[in-house]
């Protein structure tokens, strides 16, 4: 009755709409239906409410909102066997007789063959089926790499898999590293040379990964996975994983120690190392050639993480520090031109988000390759590594080498 009366006075439509008011009173009479008791509503209902109905005009409108609530707190009503055949029947007969489709005759699609020009290239069916499976390829040292891992040659075994995998991945970051321009005489840093992508790969085919797929946790890798399926992504997912029992890092790890010379009683020479485990007399032989500066023990770190850094950031860094070059240096339009410092700014940026020593040497590689970048530009850029010369060495002691080198 309250409800009736509200929702009819003009005064109550001041201060509430009649979305609002229906809100109002469902609450208030959810409430007082639940005081009342679900036996005696489930009763009521089966009474079409006439005992909960006021007097007076509006019935219909009252029974509709108890009907409501009443369906929210029962659920719908339940039909008698009687009741739900009968309007199961009423339901049929509401539907009348389905027509049958009419049957739609399609017309069979005329194989097209390829122009015999482009069914030669394709080769032989088998060769086609051969150029689909799963694949990974492994680039030439030295050779463009397109960032791709498309396969020049179908999967044979895991060894030649797990092989081409780790040398396609180390080769891919080599070639963010090495210069593209003439070295102008300095002795370049072992990761810029172009020449060390070729020495790096006979290290790894000689002293690393033979030995390393020997191990039991490799055997065990090796037949864990259908490799002709995933293929040589799930070998870098494995090996970019966690660094906790990662069968590819723990034993990359343990031949890279291996490395290191013993440590020995003072006065005493330390044990000569096993050929297979001494791969230095090949790097030093190979910097000599090419005139770069070779690795040593001191590197081992650097040499070893070279699988962990991650090729796809690290070429995100250099196209973005390319275009802060063109910005700040060379800009197309005054439009374009970035602030001076912008590109120092974003080097520095890059050198603390990625893992040590690499945005030094890519900060040497632009020296190569970009012309302003002069002998004392770097000197300034070196001074935002420490303002001491020891604290600059500490943490950037590759840039520091090489500033030397520079002179002036």
């Amino acid at each position: 009755m309250l409800r009736r009366m509200t929702m009819k006075d003009p005064e109550a439509r001041k201060w509430a709409n009649e979305k609002q008011l229906n809100v109002v009173f469902s609450v208030i009479l959810t409430k007082s239906i639940e005081r009342y008791g679900m036996p005696r509503l489930k009763e009521a209902r089966e009474r079409n409410f006439q005992a909960l109905l006021p007097p007076g005009d509006g019935k219909e409108e009252d029974l509709r909102v108890l009907a409501d609530i009443a369906m929210q707190m029962l659920g719908p009503p339940q039909m008698t066997e009687a009741e739900s055949a009968q309007a199961g029947f009423q339901a049929l007969l509401a539907r009348g007789a389905v027509a049958a489709p009419t049957r739609t005759i399609r017309a069979q699609a005329p194989v097209r063959e390829p122009p015999p020009l482009f069914a030669a290239q394709l080769g032989s069916a088998g060769d086609r089926m051969g150029k689909m499976m799963p694949k990974f390829q492994a680039p030439l040292p030295g050779a463009p790499t397109s960032g791709g891992n498309e396969p020049d040659k179908p999967f044979t075994d895991f060894p030649t898999l797990f092989d081409d995998t780790i040398f396609a991945y180390t080769e891919k970051v080599l070639s963010i590293f090495r210069i593209t321009q003439p070295s102008r005489g300095i002795r370049l840093p072992f990761l810029l040379a172009p020449e060390f992508g070729v020495v790096y790969r006979e290290v790894l085919s000689k002293f690393i990964l033979p030995q390393m797929r020997s191990t039991r946790h490799m055997q065990t890798l090796a037949h864990s996975y259908n490799w002709a399926e995933v293929g040589g992504e799930k070998l870098i997912e494995i090996m970019q994983g966690s660094e906790v029992n990662n069968p590819i890092l723990h034993n990359w790890d343990a031949r890279w120690a291996s490395f290191r010379t013993g440590k020995t009683a003072k006065g005493k020479k330390p044990p000569p190392q096993k050929p297979e485990d001494n791969p230095w007399p090949l790097l030093r032989e190979d910097a000599t050639r090419a005139n770069y500066e070779p690795p040593n023990e001191d590197n081992l770190i650097l040499l070893q993480d070279l699988i962990r850094f991650e090729a796809d950031v690290m070429a995100k860094c250099w196209r973005e520090l390319t275009q802060l070059y063109t910005q700040e240096f060379s800009p197309s339009g005054r439009m374009d031109q970035a602030r001076e410092g912008a590109f120092r700014d974003g080097l520095m940026k890059w050198t603390a988000k990625l893992p040590d020593y690499v945005g030094e040497h890519l900060a040497m590689k632009a020296h190569f390759e970009f012309d302003r970048l002069d002998a004392t530009w770097m000197r300034k850029l070196l001074a935002n590594f420490g303002r001491t010369d020891s604290e600059r060495r500490r943490n950037a002691p590759f840039l520091t080498e090489f500033v030397l080198q520079l002179g002036g």
